[in-house]
């Protein structure tokens, strides 16, 4: 009987193996984009958070000079230092 194949019966064929390896870079890829889209994702929601503190701090201020502009303002300690036991 004439032996065709030298190759053992336990290795696959070349071309087997690189769609073997294109399969596997196009899972690493899909991954790593994956990856990246959630970090961006991550990165999005920390800035929308960061402005709504900046937002809130903003509104606080303008109703501290709301306050202060219409005369409704705690006296300051300053102001009766006179008053104290020294």
């Amino acid at each position: 009987m004439p032996v065709t194949s030298l190759r053992k019966t336990c290795v696959q064929p070349p071309e087997v193996a690189k769609i073997k390896i294109k399969i596997k870079i196009k899972i690493k890829i899909k991954i790593k984009i994956k990856i990246k889209i959630k970090i961006k994702i991550k990165i999005k929601i920390k800035i929308k958070i960061k402005i709504k503190i900046k937002i809130k701090i903003k509104i606080k201020i303008k109703i501290k000079i709301k306050v202060l502009a219409s005369g409704c303002a705690l006296p300051s300690p300053l102001a009766n230092s006179w008053l104290r036991p020294a």
